[in-house]
């Protein structure tokens, strides 16, 4: 599969502090790619690099192979196709589900419609509910669904299963499945192995800013290193 990022000898580095030390990633189209390790990894600092949040010291990021993200600022970066969700909801909850996804509409280069991603979301019955009396996990679907407006085609989620309940988890991994698109690259941080296990089809294990394991999630759990420094015995 073609990459849609290519991540090479990445360091980043904030004062003495080196979050990520020449770290090289890869996520392909039409794939899922787990992203997991214990906390101060260096997760969420990768995808603070792909966004434009933080600067690398050194190394390269390339979108499908060519493009080099550090020419490029945050907006630029949005409208090349890279999407992404935070852990924490932020959906304006004085407003309804539609308008949400309407503001959101209003702020991408390219759209998806409306009533579509409603229904991919699960949220078109609730589309008049005011967004503050949504639940935890249908608040974390809306935002999926605003993040989606701009039709993404690097789409990076940070732990979209933090504090939901058992039900909730799995109506997201049958969302993430539905999101799996030839054409979509979906990068995923979570600390809930089980639901990793259900939605990617390869898994990173950061530990200490470098890349300790890269392979399936079924491997992950057998090995030795990835044992000691993130799952436990």
């Amino acid at each position: 599969m073609a990459d849609a990022v290519a991540v090479l000898d990445l360091t980043v580095s904030f004062g003495r502090f080196v979050a990520l030390r020449d770290l090289t990633f890869r996520a392909s189209y039409g794939h899922v790619q787990g992203v997991i390790g214990p906390n101060g990894a260096g997760k969420t600092t990768l995808l603070d690099v792909l966004t434009g949040k933080s600067r690398p010291r050194s190394g390269r990021v390339l979108l499908d192979g060519t493009i080099d993200l550090a020419r490029l600022s945050d907006v630029a970066r949005a409208r090349a196709g890279i999407g992404r969700k935070f852990q924490k909801p932020s959906v304006f909850e004085a407003l309804t589900v539609a308008e949400n996804l309407d503001l959101a509409l209003r702020r991408a280069a390219r759209s998806a419609p409306v009533a579509r991603l409603l229904e991919t979301v699960g949220l078109a019955a609730l589309r008049d509910r005011l967004a503050g009396t949504l639940s935890h996990g249908q608040k974390q679907w809306l935002e999926i669904g605003m993040v989606l407006i701009g039709e993404p085609k690097l789409l990076l989620l940070d732990e979209p299963v933090a504090g939901m309940s058992d039900e909730e988890t799995a109506q997201t991994a049958t969302l993430l499945r539905r999101l799996r698109a030839p054409d979509r690259s979906i990068v995923v941080i979570e600390h809930d192995m089980d639901f990793v296990a259900q939605v990617a089809d390869g898994v990173t294990v950061l530990h200490e800013g470098r890349t300790l394991f890269e392979g399936s999630m079924a491997a992950a759990r057998a090995d030795r290193q990835v044992i000691e420094v993130y799952l436990g015995r």
